[in-house]
């Protein structure tokens, strides 16, 4: 019973706190998050798991001014803000060194070919806020500068990559690197995160085939049918073979997958969507590939590698 008590008044005691302390860090932090009304601030305090205390307007003020010695300088408040208090400047900041900054740039770069493009967006949001607690604008804008995929406009791609237009006739605005900016009507299959790049992958009305579009170069979304799905089948299966040094080095894009492995050889199924970018793929492994199934597009890789050949020996 003795020992019993003992641990009762030790979980008593690993929760004590200066609740005058607490609740002056509590206002500080919201106001941190955006700012607030006096009133709003004695909701949170209220609504706090530990303070569960309603408090009076005086006090709050008080804290505000306990916090203004501290070095804390907030705006005034007026009708046109809605009478909130907002800090515009606190001594509560992260000190970064450039050293560290720079290793920071560095560690993100090196991840963003582990990251999935959620992940990417997350990172970047992540370090926004770490670099916002330093008050430094030099540090701030050089780590937005560096942001992973800052030419993306992240509405185009949440309209882009809404589940609801996947498989629907859709026309949009797009900056071809060829014809500059033109109107393509496109069904939207997936979206693709490759090589520090996103890609719409679309069955594109204009050539009857599949297309990557590059999400930064999309403009505008002109129109979605409110027609069902369209009916067609916009991906093809290719198996084939690895050896060599490429067997050694090769690592599967997220279309496709190791289905058979040997000491010397492995073979791999590839989901295709776009002919043209998966032949250049294959090409970069020189003479180490070889189709396994389907024929028509080995005859059709054959004639084109004999195309190729056949330009050279013209020139």
């Amino acid at each position: 019973m003795f020992m019993e008590d003992i641990s009762v008044k030790d979980r008593q005691k690993s929760i004590w706190i200066s609740t005058t302390g607490y609740r002056i860090f509590l206002e500080l932090k919201s106001l941190l998050i955006k700012p607030r009304t006096v009133e709003e601030l004695i909701e949170i305090i209220k609504n706090d798991i530990y303070l569960k205390k309603e408090v009076s307007k005086d006090t709050i003020r008080f804290d505000i001014l306990t916090l203004k010695s501290a070095g804390c300088v907030f705006s005034k408040p007026s009708k046109s803000n809605n009478h909130k208090l907002q800090i515009l400047y606190h001594p509560f900041k992260l000190n970064i060194s450039e050293e560290e900054l720079n290793l920071l740039i560095e560690l993100r770069e090196d991840l963003a070919s582990e990251l999935s493009l959620n992940e990417v967006f997350i990172i970047n949001d992540l370090y926004d806020k770490i670099v916002s607690l330093t008050f430094d604008n030099e540090q701030i804008q050089k780590i937005s500068n560096s942001k992973l995929l800052s030419d993306i406009n992240l509405d185009i791609l949440k309209e882009i990559s809404n589940s609801n237009i996947m498989g629907k006739k859709v026309q949009i605005a797009y900056k071809s690197p060829k014809y500059g900016e033109e109107n393509t009507d496109i069904i939207p299959l997936k979206i693709l995160y490759d090589n520090k790049k996103v890609y719409l992958c679309a069955y594109n009305y204009k050539y009857n085939s599949n297309s990557f579009f590059e999400v930064s170069k999309i403009l505008k979304v002109n129109s979605v049918s409110l027609n069902q799905m369209e009916d067609i089948s916009p991906f093809f299966q290719v198996i084939y073979e690895l050896t060599g040094e490429s067997f050694n080095t090769f690592e599967p894009k997220s279309n496709e997958k190791i289905i058979q492995r040997t000491d010397d050889k492995i073979t791999v199924e590839a989901e295709v969507s776009n002919e043209f970018m998966f032949i250049q793929r294959l090409l970069l492994f020189g003479r180490d590939f070889k189709i396994i199934m389907p024929d028509s597009f080995r005859e059709k890789l054959i004639n084109k590698i004999k195309q190729i050949q056949k330009r050279y020996k013209n020139e």
